[in-house]
């Protein structure tokens, strides 16, 4: 059996290799109303070796008591703009996938001219699934003198780096969605709170019928709690019995003994994790009927390798499930999963202009990573769309002041696929909507438009 799952993941990725290459062919050639078009691989090497070299310095430490060379992107004229970033990339979570996602929308800007003629340097730090690290990032940003912090990606660490950027009057556009990004002045998130996720993925269960669920968080992710707390709240109120809760760690080797758990939730005993509202019956193996996740990619695949051992299949709901690389080994794991993701899934939305743009650029600066995209590389994927937006708009003299104005001037920005985003002064909470997806019947599809709060 595992052999044959073998085959058929290595036909799959063969045939999604030929379709990245399609894709990155059929790519958009430019946005509506702006110049921005991409390179033949031969036309990019300078580019990519200028930002290689900055986020190499950045990346091993080196450097961080100066701004980089040509750094005066603080003072108008024409220098080089230079933005940056923090990427959790060793450890149990890989994010360097949301990094070179923002590194190739900002090589195709530059091969287009730049933003209103002058290029950009990208460069970013390895906060290491880590709290001080991620703190140690934040301070290099800081002595690399960016302008901006664009699509950070840091779960441990980026929600308490928010103000110690903003604090230096560093604006930080993008982000997973922590609770300090829709609180501060400085930030500009642009997906959905994740503490929405909570109220979302439970109504979701009551909505599919889900009767009897064991719930699976991640435990070592300190501001996840209030989101595991508004599930359990909702679901509670739905009239939704989980009967199992258990908190796992991305660093845990696998899931066996999760999944052990999960599987035999509460049969017959006096409660199963913390504060389940419901018991399964003893004889009762339907119970639970449902997994409800909330994990990263790389902790989803350990789950469903442990369900796949298990030979247990019940169904799946959560957030971000949809992973391109985390799908090709897998069959009844995800035969009854559903998703809910707060930008346009790619899936089955390949005629989407933005869909396209983003596969295509990916798959032609970083092909190596094009299996690797997920939810959270159109996080980073948006967050550099509105970085353009406002760079643009604060005209020849871009400075971090006027960088914020434009910010605070964005209103219904079109991404293509989202809600608009708009800001404005004080904090900011422009998307509070999700569409739900769904692999029924083999392969994601989506279920439904915008769902909002």
């Amino acid at each position: 059996m595992r052999v044959n799952r073998e085959r058929i993941a290595v036909s799959f990725l063969a045939a999604a290799l030929v379709l990245a290459v399609v894709l990155g062919v059929l790519t958009v050639q430019s946005f509506t109303g702006a110049n921005f078009r991409l390179v033949a691989s031969g036309d990019m090497s300078g580019q990519q070796a200028g930002t290689d070299a900055s986020a190499a310095r950045v990346g091993n430490g080196i450097g961080a008591g100066a701004a980089p060379a040509g750094g005066g992107s603080l003072a108008g004229g024409g220098g080089k703009i230079t933005i940056g970033g923090f990427f959790d990339i060793t450890g149990p979570i890989d994010s360097s996938v949301e990094r070179d996602t923002v590194r190739a929308y900002m090589q195709a800007v530059n091969a287009s001219g730049g933003i209103n003629g002058r290029p950009v340097e990208y460069v970013w730090c390895d906060s290491k699934y880590d709290a001080s690290s991620a703190h140690s990032c934040a301070q290099q940003m800081i002595a690399q003198n960016v302008m901006a912090v664009v699509g950070l990606t840091a779960p441990l660490g980026e929600n308490n780096e928010i103000r110690t950027l903003t604090a230096a009057g560093i604006p930080v556009i993008g982000g997973l969605g922590t609770p300090a990004e829709y609180s501060d002045p400085l930030s500009y998130p642009v997906s959905t709170s994740f503490f929405r996720y909570g109220t979302a993925i439970a109504d979701e269960a009551k909505a599919l019928g889900v009767k009897n669920p064991a719930v699976v968080v991640l435990g070592d992710v300190p501001w996840v709690h209030a989101v595991e707390a508004n599930l359990l709240n909702r679901l509670t109120s739905n009239g939704v019995g989980f009967v199992d809760v258990e908190e796992v760690s991305a660093t845990q080797a696998n899931y066996t003994a999760t999944v052990f758990n999960l599987q035999h939730s509460n049969h017959g005993a006096s409660g199963g994790g913390p504060n389940p509202n419901k018991q399964c019956a003893a004889t009762d193996r339907a119970c639970p009927d449902y997994v409800i996740a909330a994990l990263d990619p790389f902790s989803y695949h350990r789950l469903f390798d442990a369900m796949q051992a298990a030979n247990w299949y019940p169904g799946v709901l959560g957030a971000g499930l949809d992973k391109f690389n985390v799908q090709q080994s897998y069959g009844k794991e995800l035969a009854k999963a559903h998703s809910l993701v707060p930008f346009v899934s790619p899936y089955d939305n390949r005629d989407n202009a933005t869909v396209r743009q983003y596969l295509g650029t990916v798959q032609r600066y970083y092909p190596g990573q094009f299996q690797a995209l997920d939810i959270y590389t159109q996080h980073s994927w948006t967050a550099a769309m509105v970085f353009r937006e406002a760079a643009k708009r604060a005209g020849g003299n871009l400075t971090r002041e006027t960088l914020i104005q434009s910010l605070n001037s964005v209103q219904g920005f079109q991404t293509g696929w989202s809600v608009p985003l708009s800001y404005g002064n004080g904090a900011h909470d422009p998307n509070r909507c999700f569409m739900y997806t769904s692999h029924e019947g083999g392969g994601w599809h989506t279920t439904s438009g915008w769902t909002c709060s």
